[in-house]
């Protein structure tokens, strides 16, 4: 009781004291700080990579033509346990050339189409409405393109007058008396292209393009002509540089796997959403079984992202320990000039019956005290300035971080409450440490030794 009481007394009256708390909460503040949006992004970094990503992926063991495709593959897919949804795709590179810029810098544009049965994709969740029609701009705060701009997926609005008219056209037929139409154009095939792809090279809805699959000899495996319907932002810039959503059809055409002759259509693969609740480990491994190809969890195909920054995170992690690490010095150097400033008054409470053990307690709980204190205000502190951020920035517009390089219209931030009770438990330590050796000292003070100065 004595240690306490003593320990407390010297952290609220000696104004030194009150510098290692300041440097406590600092050193808690700064790395709560900084981890808050480190993890921030990468938590978004999973978010949107898992979203653009199916549960399992069903592709071909070794180079091949394709795995074929049909209902009874995609009921053989679907009877092993776990597996909730089936959705095909084809998955080649081509070459994007706008048909309308001979001469432009625009011509022979890298995409890798991703032709897939929009149904199928839409019940998995991978095509969600909110990453439809974002517009190609830098601004990832700007609203959606407009109905009158776009199509509607792969719909084009040159396909939803064709069909107005076409119902039109039969309902006149019915009724036994035909209208007077209006001409009516051809219309194109729908590509959707990923927001990166449209805004970097200056593509818009309603441009045509074509798409050309070379073969490597000189020739090509598929061309066709098709027209930009709608846009998609996944909120991963490596993704939507490149990305074009055909129709599987088409994509089948262009990557020379649609059915010919007495062999039937091909896919790249199978994308496959699983269970809630089903172990992604045991229903991989049950697929490998059924289908003998190969079969990769989302993170095996698109983790390389994610593991990016979770190293990035990592390293600022150690950056900020060792911080805390090197407060060390300035808590030792706190609490060895409180133990020189009452000095005194250790040798008179050691005379009148104090034992060594109180004064060397009484220091160290102050230690204590001071590291446990200092890291709640610290992560106080570090939360106030996580809520900040993203009001400062809209408040003063300048971008803290830059959208155009992480590809997020604000700072993700993590709330999670483990960071802060990591660094206050390695503060406590650090802490601890520091005072151990001016505890130790205070307790050997000779209570003869203070008489004889005093005297």
């Amino acid at each position: 009781m004595l240690a306490w009481h003593l320990g407390m007394r010297y952290l609220r009256k000696r104004r030194t004291a009150w510098l290692a708390l300041a440097a406590i909460t600092l050193t808690v503040a700064v790395p709560v700080l900084v981890l808050g949006i480190m993890q921030g992004f990468v938590d978004i970094t999973r978010k949107q990579v898992r979203a653009n990503e199916a549960d399992l992926t069903i592709e071909p063991s070794f180079a091949s033509t394709g795995l074929s495709d049909g209902p009874e593959q995609r009921h053989d897919v679907l009877a092993v346990p776990g597996v909730a949804t089936v959705a095909p795709f084809v998955s080649t590179y081509s070459i994007l050339t706008p048909t309308a810029s001979s001469g432009d810098s625009r011509q022979n544009l890298p995409c890798l189409v991703d032709a897939i049965d929009w149904q199928a994709d839409a019940a998995m969740g991978r095509i969600a409405p909110a990453v439809l029609h974002p517009a190609p701009v830098m601004d990832l705060h700007a609203p959606p393109l407009r109905a009158a701009q776009r199509g509607s997926g792969f719909l084009t609005p040159l396909w939803r007058d064709d069909l107005v008219l076409s119902g039109m056209d039969l309902v006149a037929g019915l009724c036994g008396a035909p209208a007077p139409l209006p001409p009516r154009l051809r219309p194109n095939p729908g590509l959707v292209v990923g927001r990166e792809l449209a805004y970097s090279n200056w593509l818009r809805p309603g441009e045509l393009v074509q798409l050309v699959v070379p073969n490597g000899s000189g020739g090509t495996t598929g061309r066709i002509i098709a027209e930009i319907s709608d846009t998609i932002g996944t909120g991963v810039y490596e993704v939507d540089r490149y990305a074009g959503l055909l129709p599987l059809p088409l994509g089948q055409r262009l990557a020379d796997l649609a059915a010919r002759g007495s062999h039937g259509a091909r896919v790249s693969g199978y994308r496959v959403g699983l269970l809630a609740g089903a172990s992604i480990a045991t229903v991989q491994a049950q697929l490998r079984e059924a289908t003998g190809e190969r079969v990769t969890t989302w993170m095996e195909r698109r983790g390389n992202l994610v593991k990016s920054m979770e190293i990035q995170r990592n390293i600022i992690g150690l950056v900020m320990i060792a911080i805390q690490v090197i407060a060390v010095f300035i808590v030792y150097a706190v609490f060895s000039t409180m133990v020189a400033e009452k000095r005194h008054d250790i040798g008179v409470l050691l005379g009148i019956g104090a034992t060594r053990r109180d004064i060397a307690n009484a220091f160290l709980l102050a230690g204590l005290a001071a590291c446990i204190l200092g890291g709640l205000l610290g992560w106080a502190f570090g939360w106030l300035l996580l809520a900040l951020i993203n009001p400062f920035t809209r408040a003063t517009g300048i971008a803290l971080f830059p959208q155009d390089v992480l590809y997020t219209p604000d700072a993700p931030i993590s709330w999670n409450p483990l960071i802060p009770v990591i660094f206050i438990g390695i503060m406590s330590c650090v802490g601890l440490l520091a005072v151990l050796l001016p505890a130790w000292r205070a307790s050997r003070i000779d209570p003869i030794d203070i008489l004889r100065e005093g005297g």
